[in-house]
């Protein structure tokens, strides 16, 4: 037999645990003295590393109640749940990381000084567009192949090297807002820009350009990330010149 104290330092579990465990029905010791002392036995040592197993696992206490007493679940059909219970959790943890992104991102963008700019820039509600949604707005202006196409682009909240450019870019832009934009500094934004429109939409330029211009044109209504308009002023026309000087006709 094994005092509640042994038990205790055996399993790595403390004191105060185990007296829980008891009061809900958990983990009963298999004798009570007179002098309402807890001891155990080896079948209690056993019952508590599976409740630890199943804990570490994500279970919460009355499921491993439930499952240790009633059996109502076979070890497959309990691991396949807490499996789907972490895969649903994950996806919950995901789009609250990539909203956080979202707004850093944006942040960076547009220059977010407060908390009240970054609440104006809160979606209304907590689920994002479908993209079901977009899919039928772009198909009145793109066809179906630049439809998959657009599908696949990278997005403003994503994890990704390409998106970070950008929002650095435009930082970069904005505080040089006021240059000439054919002077060299300007010059080596519009490059910089051409090549991240390259990376994001895998080589097709015609695209990219079709798509700014709708974009503009609809007020960013398309489901596309609106550019500040000093920024996209300053950027067409920078890249203007970059393309007349560096694309001329031979």
């Amino acid at each position: 037999m094994y005092s509640i104290g042994k038990l205790a330092k055996l399993s790595n579990s403390t004191v105060r645990t185990l007296r829980y465990y008891d009061e809900i029905g958990l983990l009963t010791p298999t004798l009570l003295s007179e002098g309402k002392h807890r001891y155990y036995e080896e079948k209690d040592i056993i019952k508590l590393q599976y409740i630890k197993v199943l804990k570490e696992m994500g279970f919460n206490l009355l499921s491993i109640q439930q499952m240790l007493e009633h059996q109502h679940l076979s070890h497959k059909e309990a691991l396949a749940m807490q499996l789907k219970v972490l895969e649903l959790e994950k996806e919950r943890i995901e789009e609250r990381t990539r909203s956080i992104r979202y707004l850093l991102q944006v942040s960076e963008l547009e220059e977010l000084a407060n908390w009240k700019d970054v609440f104006d820039h809160l979606p209304m509600n907590s689920s994002p567009t479908p993209l079901e949604v977009y899919e039928e707005i772009w198909s009145n202006h793109f066809s179906k192949d630049e439809v998959q196409i657009l599908k696949k682009l990278p997005k403003i909240g994503d994890d990704l090297e390409v998106m970070q450019g950008f929002t650095t870019l435009v930082n970069e832009i904005r505080e040089n807002i006021d240059i000439e934009t054919t002077c060299p500094e300007a010059q080596v934004f519009a490059k910089r820009w051409l090549e991240l429109s390259e990376v994001i939409f895998n080589g097709d330029t015609t695209l990219a350009q079709k798509a700014w211009n709708i974009n503009k044109e609809t007020n960013g209504t398309i489901g596309m990330y609106q550019f500040d308009t000093r920024v996209v002023h300053f950027i067409e026309q920078a890249i203007m010149h970059y393309v007349q000087i560096n694309y001329k006709e031979t």
